[in-house]
């Protein structure tokens, strides 16, 4: 659960977006930019109050700037491992899906794992990513579940298959616990794609 922190009255907003969460919240800018949030200050996390939230939105626009068009305020999550879900579709390559290590230092070790939509074998395309230890429980952590990977699977590919103009989606980050997954944030791109051909036409050969 979450709401919409936008406008010129942030300290209103954000009340009532907190008093909807109820509990601890993390604050995140929406902006233009396509860069990381947490680079420019634009994720701050265990906001207590609503005074905090209002503080911390003004904080948060003033450092961004004009890129920044709004914010969410969203529930906390219990701590986890952060995944990224991600596919693509281009004229020369097609279809793609793929995961990736999240958070913060994602882009150091290019743990990522590919498959062509559609995706049938969650399970082992998340076993060949190098932080899959973590996920089955490392050094006496629970381990994740499984049953959550499927439908992450077969909704972000899916997705690919039925909107070919969809040409990237990016969930960023999926915040893996034992008790499931999470999609903290998502991003999509639509751009415009050539119609299917029609079933009536021949093709010579």
């Amino acid at each position: 659960m979450g709401g919409d922190v936008s406008g010129d009255r942030p300290g209103r907003r954000a009340e009532a977006a907190v008093g909807a969460v109820s509990r601890r919240a993390a604050l995140r800018a929406q902006s233009r930019g396509p860069g990381a949030k947490s680079d420019v200050g634009g994720v701050l996390l265990n906001l207590r109050s609503h005074d905090e939230v209002g503080q911390a939105y003004r904080g948060m626009s003033a450092r961004i700037g004009q890129e920044m068009t709004g914010a969410v305020v969203q529930r906390m999550l219990p701590a986890g491992v952060e995944i990224i879900v991600g596919g693509s579709t281009t004229r020369r390559s097609g279809r793609s899906s793929w995961w990736a290590w999240g958070g913060v230092t994602a882009d150091l070790p290019a743990d990522r794992a590919f498959r062509v939509p559609p995706v049938t074998d969650a399970t082992d395309m998340i076993g060949e990513l190098h932080c899959a230890p973590l996920l089955r429980g490392y050094r006496g952590s629970r381990p994740w579940t499984s049953r959550a990977w499927p439908s992450r699977s077969r909704g972000s590919a899916g997705l690919l298959e039925d909107l070919p103009q969809v040409a990237e989606l990016d969930l960023n980050p999926v915040i893996v616990t034992p008790d499931g997954a999470t999609t903290v944030d998502a991003r999509i791109r639509v751009a415009p794609c050539e119609p299917p051909p029609s079933p009536l036409l021949r093709r010579l050969r």
